[in-house]
């Protein structure tokens, strides 16, 4: 299998991280907590939350500032709304970001 980060340790985290971001998406405490108790097993001996926080922000797309990120949170009714219309979760999460942000005239 091809390295996606070049790491091995840190590609050992992939499966934490997903799990993680899929149970802050979902509200779901308990998922969250399964996802750092899996950090904390797949990085023995060493700070495996420290190395999962770095591969969580090496996933950020470098042209979104924290509000576009977070635009979701604060307007979940409508995500949901497009999650139950059979919208992907991240075209869901970049329309909610077009939503909150102010229009230009240009």
């Amino acid at each position: 299998m091809t390295s996606l980060t070049g790491d091995a340790a840190l590609d050992r985290l992939i499966p934490a991280a997903a799990r993680l971001t899929c149970g802050l998406r979902e509200f779901n405490p308990d998922e969250v907590t399964a996802a750092l108790d899996d950090a904390a097993h797949a990085h023995p001996g060493t700070d495996g939350h420290r190395a999962l926080a770095v591969l969580l922000a090496a996933m950020i797309p470098w042209e979104h500032s924290p509000a576009d990120l977070l635009a979701w949170v604060h307007r979940r009714p409508e995500y949901d709304r497009l999650l139950q219309a059979g919208v992907d979760p991240a075209t869901a999460a970049t329309l909610i970001d077009e939503l909150c942000r102010p229009h230009r005239l240009t």
